[in-house]
């Protein structure tokens, strides 16, 4: 049975992705995770494989996708820098008005004992070094049909002055809309 038949479970991805520069540069920092700051749709791009369509938002802050209740959707982040210079940390997606389209999320942390990463001491990486890492993922259920407004909670980190160290620099939402059709 195909992936995207009505009958069967379908598995689909979203990965946020983050513009720290205009976060530092438009809002102030804050250290407190259970009251991070709200910012507006400037900086966030959700970028979505559905095998059952995108509806409309793709590449924005705010997302359309299709959907059937039983599929699955992760959610992951990261800085549009990959993390490397600034950094993003999504810590939770929570619901807040509108249907109930989504089951709860739940932190989901894969450990790959090989993953491949490009070869430091060869010009274009290639072949690459096997290595250890942790990729997370925040992993619900589509739980029915309808139009979910909902948060979404990043932490965000600054490079340090030594040029190795990532800090802290504030905790945010915001709040994007996913339309389920029924």
């Amino acid at each position: 049975m195909s992936q995207s038949s009505a009958a069967s479970s379908a598995q689909i991805d979203i990965l946020v992705v983050i513009d720290t520069e205009y976060i530092k540069n438009n809002f102030s920092k804050n250290s407190d995770p259970n009251n991070p700051v709200g910012i507006n749709h400037s900086s966030q791009y959700m970028i979505c494989y559905s095998p059952r369509g995108i509806v409309s938002g793709q590449g924005t802050a705010d997302l359309s996708f299709r959907a059937n209740a039983g599929d699955y959707v992760s959610f992951r982040g990261t800085s549009i820098q990959q993390n490397s210079d600034d950094s993003v940390i999504l810590y939770g997606i929570k619901y807040w008005a509108g249907d109930k389209v989504f089951n709860n999320f739940t932190t989901d942390i894969v450990t790959r004992n090989r993953a491949v990463q490009p070869d430091p001491n060869q010009p274009n990486g290639i072949p690459p070094v096997l290595t250890t890492q942790n990729f997370t993922s925040y992993d619900s259920k589509i739980a029915r049909g309808g139009t979910e407004n909902f948060y979404v909670y990043i932490a965000v980190y600054t490079l340090a002055s030594d040029g190795q160290t990532q800090e802290l620099y504030g905790y945010y939402y915001w709040d994007p809309q996913v339309v389920v059709p029924a």
